[in-house]
């Protein structure tokens, strides 16, 4: 009760939308404390491909959890922390890299192209990690323009601000979270900005259900 509570006061401290606070009423999301930025991917990711296999054999009840994650890909920013391939490598998923722009942010053209080659493929995406803060230069991706495409194509988006997502206390600093509202999951570190010992991340979800059911 006393990590909800804390998760909740810093949720809304970020300004986060209320359905990731646990005492919004009808909320089936919340947060939890996690010990890194990487695991938070990881076990997001997890998430995603459990819900993708799930919606894929409800169409192809015959086809096996095995083949439908071998089409699976995910996405995100080339200047996207290694932590992101490296989530890939261990769920068993194809990762791409996406080009950012002249910013060093992901734009959504940039997704729909990589979305609709992979579809000609015969891949199946289901994965964004978008990042608010990159390691290499503070850049933030554009997610009011990689939601809605996110949401279109059902696939899961995870939002990694583990650098720069203290900096959201600042209410002036918050244009650059604009789009928020599209994600599933977010995470950012404490341990950075927030004078808080390390191991500590800040994890929110959307469904916590998801996670009830990985596999």
């Amino acid at each position: 009760e006393l990590e909800s509570l804390v998760m909740d006061w810093l949720g809304q401290a970020i300004g986060l939308p209320a359905e990731f606070l646990h005492k919004t009423q009808g909320s089936l999301g919340g947060g939890v404390i996690q010990t890194t930025a990487s695991e938070s991917t990881f076990v997001c990711l997890l998430a995603g491909r459990t819900e993708a296999i799930k919606r894929f054999q409800t169409m192809f009840p015959d086809i096996e959890d095995a083949e439908i994650n071998s089409r699976l890909v995910g996405y995100c920013s080339d200047q996207a922390h290694s932590s992101v391939e490296k989530a890939g490598l261990i769920g068993l998923v194809k990762l791409r890299y996406i080009e950012s722009d002249e910013n060093l942010s992901l734009r959504g053209d940039k997704l729909k192209e990589a979305i609709k080659t992979d579809r000609e493929n015969g891949l199946v995406p289901f994965f964004l990690c978008a990042t608010l803060g990159t390691t290499g230069a503070c850049a933030f991706d554009n997610l009011q323009e990689l939601g809605p495409i996110c949401q279109e194509e059902q696939m899961w988006l995870h939002v990694d601000a583990a650098y720069a997502g203290s900096a959201f206390v600042c209410p002036e600093f918050r244009k650059w979270m604009k789009g928020i509202e599209f994600a599933d999951s977010i995470a950012f570190n404490p341990s950075k900005w927030l004078m808080v010992h390390f191991d500590c991340t800040a994890m929110w979800v959307k469904t916590v259900g998801h996670f009830t059911e990985l596999s």
